[in-house]
């Protein structure tokens, strides 16, 4: 991803407090962010389903068997 051409609007003091981009940025931006977002969360889900079967290996768990999982389909 390139880094957006942005405009400032500063205040009396020179500080940024607002920031201006075109639509076709913006819109990158947007996606890019929601594409990050997505990646955050499987992650996550990643990371907690290891956690789980490291308790689960270590008896601190009990698993499940893929009849019970398909039988709670």
């Amino acid at each position: 991803m390139t880094v957006p051409q942005a405009n400032y609007v500063v205040d009396k003091q020179g500080q940024k407090i607002f920031v201006q981009l075109s639509i076709q940025e913006w819109e990158t931006f947007v996606k890019e962010f929601e594409r990050m977002k997505e990646l955050l969360t499987m992650k996550n889900k990643l990371k907690n389903a290891f956690r789980d079967v490291r308790q689960i290996q270590k008896g601190q768990k009990k698993g499940t068997t893929l009849n019970e999982f398909l039988n709670e389909l």
